[in-house]
């Protein structure tokens, strides 16, 4: 097979040569782990080469033109546009064909910022389940398979989750569907036992060095701080990302550190929270993920353990002015509000309420002195 567009994996790509090849392949399988892992160009890999692609393999194809095949399709997470009642895949075809070839390592938020969500959630609908459950029928344009490629099986809401269940129960013959999750506990557990499961490690530092185009760049600390990710390699090549976020909690411990005894500091914070509120949901997901990281590094400075921290400020901000007060007497309940905090978001919680309550709780827990 050939495998121009999945960096990595040496050892999964072995494992999935040997089921085509041994004719082994199941009708279900579900690769979960971060979307910087590779989920999704192995997917359309070996989708390919389940199909019988032909492929030149000394010409580099882009993804866009290859997964353009008639018997490869697409679910994928997305809103309604105006004026429409319900949104389909296939509508975003044009952005989605785009995206794989700018972004195929990208995750949800670089998708819904591609497509300009703003605030709404992009979900997988069950118009569009039932849309795909009309093609999987129909007969292939080769005469033998189809594949289809859930993008976002986690983004499913219930009523879509359960008519993709009755289409895995009962598939037509010859087609084969490939799910792909950041966070498996939102998938239907009645789809999960129907699939083959498949997490994906990160990628080995070799390979990832390889794909950096600009040599002169420092590649043993860039590839040392993505830990395998892809993704956040490409976000430390830019971190223009990495300085929002940064600002943003910087900027909120500021105001909680002054918050204790001060009415007007107080709303300050609450206005800061606003502006949390008013980010796109996977921006809010990307903040708190980011704070969570912030904080452990700043704990870890207390115990000298240099070489563990990933953080490196892009607006001139001393981590180590902080770490004094990212002690034991605080640090588990910093992260256990944020990655609360991130489990509501994912859940569609109320975003004003979440970052509200957060900004209060912040500013009670960094003034908790060192025992």
């Amino acid at each position: 097979m050939i495998w121009s567009h999945l960096i990595g994996q040496k050892l999964l790509k072995k494992q999935m040569e040997y089921l085509l090849f041994s004719n082994q392949v199941p009708h279900a399988q579900l690769f979960s782990g971060l979307p910087g892992y590779g989920a999704l160009p192995l997917a359309i890999e070996f989708s390919l080469g389940l199909l019988g692609c032909e492929r030149n393999e000394v010409e580099h194809e882009s993804l866009s033109k290859l997964c353009q095949n008639p018997d490869l399709h697409f679910m994928i997470p997305v809103v309604k546009k105006i004026g429409e009642k319900t949104a389909f895949s296939d509508d975003y075809s044009k952005e989605w064909l785009c995206f794989l070839d700018e972004n195929p390592y990208g995750n949800y938020s670089a998708w819904f910022e591609s497509i300009s969500v703003g605030n709404k959630q992009g979900i997988i609908g069950i118009d569009d389940v039932k849309k795909v459950h009309k093609k999987m029928f129909l007969k292939s344009y080769a005469g033998q398979r189809k594949a289809c490629i859930v993008w976002g099986a986690d983004k499913m809401n219930p009523q879509a989750a359960n008519a993709f269940l009755k289409l895995l129960e009962e598939p037509p013959k010859g087609t084969f569907f490939f799910l792909i999750v950041e966070d498996t506990e939102m998938v239907l557990p009645t789809i999960f036992s129907r699939c083959q499961h498949i997490p994906l490690l990160r990628i080995d530092d070799e390979s990832l060095k390889d794909s950096i185009k600009d040599k002169k760049i420092d590649h043993k600390e860039i590839v040392s701080r993505a830990d395998g990710d892809y993704n956040r390699m490409n976000n430390l090549l830019n971190e223009d990302n990495n300085m929002k976020y940064e600002k943003l909690i910087v900027e909120g411990l500021r105001l909680a550190f002054k918050a204790k005894g001060s009415q007007k500091i107080v709303g300050d914070l609450i206005n800061w929270s606003d502006n949390l509120s008013s980010l796109g949901r996977e921006d809010q997901k990307e903040f708190l993920a980011y704070s969570i990281q912030f904080f452990r590094d700043a704990f870890l400075i207390n115990y000298k353990l240099d070489s563990l921290i990933h953080f490196r400020s892009s607006v001139g901000f001393d981590i180590h002015k902080l770490a004094p007060y990212i002690h034991p007497g605080n640090i588990l309940e910093l992260i256990d509000l944020f990655e609360k905090n991130h489990f509501y978001i994912i859940r569609n919680a109320s975003s004003k309420m979440i970052f509200s309550n957060l900004s209060l709780k912040l500013a009670l827990l960094i003034n908790v002195r060192k025992d």
